[in-house]
């Protein structure tokens, strides 16, 4: 028998944060790749305080007078600059009947060097005769929408990142960037992808340094759900899947290092299993919700029917016990074509694009605030970063504001408040956007 071998005494609490450092340190070594990191909890419940799950939502093409412009002590406005003639903003029917144009040369016609006064100019702005570009929503139209502002928090001087289109604006909901990208992609091939999958010449405009090239819409940048996955911190993005029409919108098909990992697998998952996870009490820390084309809010779909669906998914959300423990920040993608009477800051060539609402909607929301520093989608991830002490490893400027100052978790928590999904206005389906 071996004799006994005095061993040194470890404390418990020095032990655990040793095993902590190193499985942080393994993670990171992976890469985070083929873990389901979704199903475990956040690593940072000693530093996040109260706040548990973040959601970003992130809906499509409406300007802040579009949805907001009349709403009670925000920037807002019920009129228009039109040409040279101040005109009353028209009202934004349910369904449109085409699509607008609401890309980059549709937002630098429509704002004129900061005029904000050709918006009439942007394709097929005149609908049924009248012009849809220069309309707004009035509160009985969109009445939970407004709900949401009142209750809770709403940006005024919240900007798209981007001049252009969908594409790069939902790449900085996960970059913190463009990554120079200028608009959306010209698809080239069946599929409707805007990824890596998509066809072989299918290519993206960028703009960087002065110079434009086109490539493939394929990139290696490190994003945020690289940050959580270094630091331990759970992640999933629910969106369409291939086939359906939002999977253009489902952005880490355009990162080569996850769309090419198993973490395409377990971590980017189809968007109806977002409420089967909040169900089930496993909705992961970070989280994004990009809906189908349907239930999107993109014209000419029908906004009753997207507003219910985002409607149906909070108040899902506020009847869990994950309410206590949320932030939900709800935004809406670009401009979609409408109206806006603030000029967009000049940052560079491309940025930034016109205003969008912006939503927070949790217990820790600073309830009836409208705030009014200015904002872009990069706020939204260096807030995500802060919250819970991620490393930086996305390339993008941190100078900005965060939409942490719309948050206060040491305040009394607000109840929820379920709401009822509207009935909404029969109408034939309408066609397609125009991509």
């Amino acid at each position: 028998m071996r004799p006994a071998v005095a061993r040194p005494s470890i404390p418990i609490a020095v032990l655990a944060a040793l095993l902590l450092a190193l499985g942080a340190s393994l993670t990171a070594a992976a890469g985070g790749a083929g873990l389901d990191n979704g199903s475990r909890t956040s690593a940072c419940s000693d530093v996040c305080g109260p706040i548990r799950h973040i959601i970003i939502l992130v809906k499509e093409n409406h300007s802040f007078d579009n949805i907001y412009g009349r709403f009670p002590g925000a920037d807002g406005t019920r009129y228009a600059e039109v040409g040279k003639r101040r005109v009353r903003l028209n009202v934004t029917p349910d369904r449109l009947k085409e699509d607008l144009g609401h890309g980059q040369w549709a937002s630098v016609r429509a704002t004129n060097k900061g005029r904000m006064n050709q918006f009439f100019k942007v394709d097929r702005a005149i609908q049924n005769g009248k012009d849809m570009a220069d309309s707004q929503f009035e509160r009985k139209q969109i009445p939970n929408y407004w709900k949401y502002a009142k209750d809770f928090s709403l940006a005024d001087h919240f900007f798209s990142t981007s001049q252009g289109g969908s594409f790069p604006n939902h790449l900085v909901t996960i970059t913190g960037q463009t990554l120079h990208s200028v608009d959306e992609p010209v698809r080239h091939g069946k599929l409707r992808s805007w990824g890596c999958d998509a066809g072989k010449r299918t290519r993206v405009q960028l703009f960087k340094s002065g110079v434009s090239s086109y490539v493939f819409p394929c990139f290696n940048a490190e994003t945020l759900a690289d940050e959580a996955d270094a630091a331990g911190v759970s992640w999933r993005y629910y969106a369409p899947s291939k086939g359906h029409f939002g999977y253009y919108w489902s952005s880490f098909d355009s990162i080569k290092h996850i769309r090419d990992s198993q973490q395409w697998a377990t971590n980017v998952v189809p968007d109806s299993r977002f409420d089967k996870d909040v169900r089930s009490g496993s909705l992961p820390a970070i989280s994004w919700l990009i809906p189908d084309l349907k239930v999107s809010d993109h014209p000419p779909e029908s906004m009753c029917r997207g507003e219910n669906w985002t409607v149906e998914r909070i108040n899902q959300l506020m009847r869990s016990p994950l309410w206590s423990s949320t932030v939900i920040v709800l935004t809406w993608d670009d401009f979609g074509g409408f109206y806006d009477h603030v000029a967009p800051p000049y940052v560079t060539t491309y940025e930034y694009g016109i205003r969008v609402p912006l939503l927070v909607i949790s217990p820790f929301t600073k309830r009836g605030l409208i705030y009014h520093g200015r904002l872009d989608f990069s706020s939204i991830v260096k807030f995500v970063e802060d919250q819970y002490g991620l490393p930086h490893l996305a390339n993008y400027d941190r100078s900005v504001d965060s939409i942490g100052s719309m948050v206060d978790p040491s305040q009394t928590p607000l109840n929820p408040v379920v709401l009822k999904p509207r009935s909404c206005p029969t109408s034939g389906a309408p066609p397609p956007p125009n991509y």
